[in-house]
């Protein structure tokens, strides 16, 4: 087979189909792709191979919390890729304890472990709990309804959604789930062999629906009662997303595990699980590990994208100024299409348009006015923009999702 040369030069006259024909034959098919390929991105835009520019107002799933190509992480990951990128973790470095540091200084925890990904910290987390009630035979795991933590064996047979459980066979024994924001349903579901509870503070692949506060406090009551660990799900709420570093500090409820991972890497894969000095003795040595989690590389970009929230104000709570801005932009949106937008909801820079259905439709609108956003639901369009968002960039996307809204005409079943 040729290998073809030429450099960056020749793959930029590549055209964009061709990039998109090619991918198709060599990439599996588990996931489906919109025909767009990027070759850049910069602050809240990305930029084909084409140079055409779209507003992501996705980003990345909820990564780019300050962006793309943030130069603060980005200075951090080129000085640490010349540096060192890889010793295992037989040993100690010390991108690695500048993280964890920053995490126990700005937290409740005492101690930190680093994985790859979202899903492989709620595996650990899942491990840690089982090991905690396994001296009175508590192994059972309650996660919510409307849940998402992950697609291996034990993250998604925690996680509430039947869709995401189908055509794997048998789940593993000892899950179940209550309906969430229901603490009578959760109720129910307790029984001797519960162990933990799993929360997501907002739902995130659920439809974007936050947690009621008293419903957490309750929950919070509830476990300590009753010796049963609380675990938080902060992977998409966290790292500012919401206003604080996590969403639990502004809920004045403490979880006893909490879960990191998505915009704590800027870009590159990282996960954490924080907890108290108490709890992490139920991960001894030997007991779980992972090769490349919390690598040089990763916590250099990591300890990058928390000193630059906190040195540029947005954390503890600057990040609230330009999404009030924008909530009140929506606002006015949903007042001029109410037959469209049935309510804005979510906390932050993680919001949901609630529509009468059609949300993927109204997805593709978006991207034709280069807008990127995301269907969350037949009902519901996530949108995840960064909290570093400019006053000019808030009025581009209104101004783009009046034009999507406007030409839409009546919702199907409502009459003229």
């Amino acid at each position: 087979m040729r290998r073809e040369e030429g450099g960056e030069q020749q793959t930029r006259s590549v055209p964009m189909e061709e990039w998109v024909l090619r991918g198709s034959r060599v990439l599996m098919g588990n996931v489906s792709r919109e025909e767009l390929v990027f070759r850049k991105g910069r602050g809240s835009w990305l930029y084909t191979v084409e140079g055409n520019a779209y507003l992501d107002f996705l980003g990345g799933v909820a990564i780019h919390v300050l962006g793309h190509c943030h130069p603060k992480v980005t200075v951090a990951v080129q000085k640490q890729a010349q540096r060192l990128l890889h010793t295992s973790n037989l040993y100690y470095h010390q991108p690695q304890i500048l993280l964890a540091e920053f995490l126990v200084r700005e937290t409740f925890a005492d101690r930190v472990f680093f994985a790859n990904s979202g899903t492989e910290v709620v595996e650990a987390a899942i491990k840690l709990a089982r090991r905690f009630g396994a001296a009175t035979g508590r192994y059972d795991l309650l996660g919510l309804e409307g849940s998402f933590h992950g697609r291996t064996l034990g993250a998604l047979s925690l996680t509430g959604q039947k869709k995401i459980r189908e055509g794997i066979g048998p789940i593993p024994s000892g899950f179940s789930w209550a309906p969430y924001n229901d603490f009578e349903g959760v109720l129910s579901k307790i029984t001797e062999r519960t162990a933990a509870i799993f929360v997501e503070p907002v739902l995130g692949e659920g439809g974007v629906i936050p947690a009621d506060p008293v419903f957490l406090k309750k929950l919070r009551t509830l476990t300590r009662d009753r010796q049963i660990l609380l675990v938080f799900d902060e992977i998409q709420t966290g790292i500012g997303r919401t206003g604080s570093l996590f969403a639990y500090q502004d809920l004045d409820v403490v979880p006893d595990v909490l879960l990191s991972a998505k915009a704590l890497g800027g870009g590159l894969p990282l996960g954490a699980l924080l907890t108290t000095e108490e709890l992490s003795a139920f991960l001894p040595p030997g007991s779980h590990g992972s090769t490349f989690g919390g690598n040089p590389l990763s916590c250099a970009a990591g300890l990058a994208v928390l000193e630059a929230l906190y040195e540029e104000g947005y954390l503890p709570s600057g990040g609230a100024r330009m999404s009030s801005v924008l909530w009140e932009e929506l606002a006015n949106l949903a007042r001029r299409y109410p037959e469209w937008i049935l309510s804005v909801r979510g906390r932050g820079m993680m919001i949901g348009l609630v529509l009468p259905g059609q949300a993927p439709e109204v997805k593709a609108r978006f991207l034709e006015e280069k807008v990127l956003v995301n269907a969350a639901s037949s009902e519901v369009i996530r949108i995840l923009p960064p909290v570093n968002l400019s006053i000019e960039e808030i009025e581009f996307f209104i101004e783009r999702a009046d034009r999507v809204f406007a030409s839409l005409g009546r919702p199907k079943g409502v009459g003229n």
